[in-house]
């Protein structure tokens, strides 16, 4: 079997990076040959997150992928991250959705809301829906989480739901003390880290209570009154070593349908590195996390308060939702779990066994 993906990224963008590019070595052992065709290089993210205009012209890179897309008859099956051409209405799209034997559709974004709540209102009219569009045209979706293949059953002939999943041998279990510290930590990007506000009160209130670090990977460390803070450069090859330094990791989220159509990642890095998770109740986190048991949701800043200062303050809670956490995401939320329920869905959607 021959299967072409069409991502958005390289492997810098998360999105591409854990629903495609991590599991290649398991589609080769499985006999499937692959070839991937990204959009977007690193120096798009690298200059995104700095504030900077992308270099490069749209132009050049939509006729790059143009030029990928002469291949698409080459393979038994073409799999595309979200979209071919962001903000490019979906008759545009149509004729290299027909050209290929067999399409799939990956999401682990709701981009559907993007589109449909643009302040530009061209481009609501033009593109609202697009991807509702692309998903008829397809041969079904593959959907990060539970609201995004609900959205997709609307539309899409068939749908499959498989969480993102993460590499558990990579990251090493928490075994630091910090030095008496409590180390809370959280990942992401100069873009996702608007959601840190969320919790600035809270933090500001524990750090007055509890001896605490806090850890910022991705992104610049926030300057909140009395939080003792620090920030790390992200880096494919870092980003475990660094998580292992925490032991609690958070994902606060606003409750919109944006956040509705996030797959839970940070969550899931958390727990493969015996961290425990705490997330807000929203979306995807309420199916990834058993409350109390395996991790913790808050709704309210007095959640976030509450929950974070009785972790700090009992280390056997922490050790026994962390071990919990950690078995959950190796049964459940594993490459090796996802990798085959992808490889039986191409051989279904292809009707090649080998």
């Amino acid at each position: 079997m021959k299967i072409a993906f069409y991502t958005k990224y390289d492997r810098m963008g998360a999105s591409s990076r854990y629903r495609t590019y991590q599991f290649l070595e398991k589609y080769w052992e499985a006999g499937i040959e692959t070839r991937t065709f990204h959009l977007f290089p690193s120096l798009y993210l690298e200059e995104l997150y700095g504030g900077l205009p992308f270099s490069a012209s749209r132009r050049e890179l939509f006729a790059k992928r143009h030029h990928d897309l002469e291949r698409i008859r080459e393979f038994d099956l073409v799999v595309i991250e979200k979209e071919l051409f962001p903000f490019i209405p979906a008759f545009m799209e149509k004729k290299y959705f027909e050209g290929a034997k067999k399409l799939l559709l990956d999401y682990d974004d709701a981009i559907f809301v993007k589109y449909q709540k643009h302040p530009n209102l061209l481009v609501r009219l033009l593109m609202r829906h697009k991807l509702d569009q692309l998903m008829a045209l397809s041969d079904g979706v593959i959907g990060g989480n539970r609201f995004l293949c609900e959205y997709a059953d609307r539309f899409a002939p068939r749908t499959w739901l498989v969480p993102t999943s993460v590499d558990v041998d990579k990251y090493i279990p928490h075994d630091q003390d910090h030095e008496g510290l409590i180390s809370i930590g959280w990942i992401g990007t100069p873009i996702t880290a608007k959601y840190l506000e969320i919790v600035r009160r809270p933090m500001e209130r524990l750090a007055q209570v509890v001896p605490l670090r806090f850890i910022v990977i991705g992104a610049p460390a926030p300057d909140w009154h009395g939080v003792q803070a620090q920030s790390h450069q992200w880096s494919e090859e870092d980003e475990a070593k660094l998580i292992r330094w925490m032991d609690i990791g958070i994902m606060p989220l606003e409750d919109t349908l944006w956040e509705k159509g996030k797959c839970g990642l940070k969550l899931l890095q958390y727990m493969a590195g015996n961290v425990i998770p705490v997330g807000s109740d929203v979306g995807a986190n309420r199916d990834i996390l058993e409350q109390g048991v395996d991790g913790f949701l808050c709704k309210t800043e007095e959640d976030w308060f509450e929950t974070l200062k009785d972790l700090a303050e009992n280390q056997q809670k922490r050790v026994q939702v962390a071990e919990a956490a950690s078995r959950k995401v190796r049964q459940e939320y594993s490459i090796e779990v996802a990798a085959a329920k992808l490889i039986e869905i191409f051989r279904e959607v292809t009707g090649i066994s080998q």
